[in-house]
């Protein structure tokens, strides 16, 4: 009994020399570095959770959302026909691009850089919302690859979606991820069996498109409940 008190007693003031002169730089460091990495680790893990909270708490939110990429949408036929006060110029375009039978019919675009890789819904202004849930929209109004009108092919998507979307699918079919593309990335749209090349030139935030001589527009929401939306701008490969 003896001997376990006086080991007691001398753990006792070991600990009591480290407790007074605190930790040592080096075990600080370590310990700010693992809390940055958890805190960092919980914010892009948790930015999913918290979105879903709050589509759950507010489920008009994605309806809210694809009026707004309407708008946008009817905003930017406006401002492109002149009606806003903008002059509208349609250069035609040569495309003479063959058909590839080894390519699968129908409507795809694919963006590799963010694992985008989809279909292109048609939908009519008035039925917007029925392309938005299953994915990427091509706004009417604009061309469609290959059509040779000179007006921009645009493409718009939500960034989170609807609540029964998992991440995943969220991911691969839709613009979760734009606002991680950068210059020079490709993007491959392909329209009935023909293979459309672009080039990303840029990506930008606002609350309209500023640059209809671009070949190829994409746009989504930056925030859950926000004017500001990212644009990507692009060019014809081939």
């Amino acid at each position: 009994m003896k001997f376990l008190a006086k080991w007691k007693r001398k753990i006792d003031k070991k600990y009591r020399i480290i407790y007074k002169r605190g930790p040592s730089t080096v075990a600080a460091v370590f310990l700010g570095v693992a809390v940055l990495a958890w805190g960092l680790f919980l914010v892009i893990t948790g930015f999913p959770v918290a979105a879903y909270a709050y589509y759950t708490v507010r489920p008009a939110t994605s309806q809210i959302l694809s009026q707004a990429l309407a708008d946008t949408a009817l905003r930017s036929s406006e401002l492109r026909s002149g009606t806003a006060g903008h002059a509208a110029i349609d250069v035609p375009v040569s495309t003479d691009i063959g058909r590839d039978v080894s390519l699968p019919e129908g409507h795809y675009v694919t963006i590799p850089s963010i694992g985008v890789d989809t279909v292109i819904w048609e939908a009519p202004y008035s039925d917007y919302e029925t392309a938005l849930k299953k994915g990427v929209w091509r706004v009417p109004d604009f061309a469609a690859p290959g059509d040779g009108s000179g007006k921009p092919v645009i493409l718009a998507a939500h960034r989170f979606g609807y609540l029964d979307w998992s991440q995943d699918f969220r991911v691969k079919n839709s613009f979760y991820n734009l606002p991680n593309v950068k210059a020079g990335d490709k993007i491959r749209v392909i329209w009935d069996q023909h293979q459309y090349v672009y080039e990303v030139q840029a990506l930008t935030e606002g609350t309209e498109i500023t640059d209809y001589s671009a070949d190829l527009i994409l746009y989504t929401c930056k925030f859950l409940v926000s004017p500001v939306r990212y644009f990507v701008y692009a060019k014809l490969l081939n």
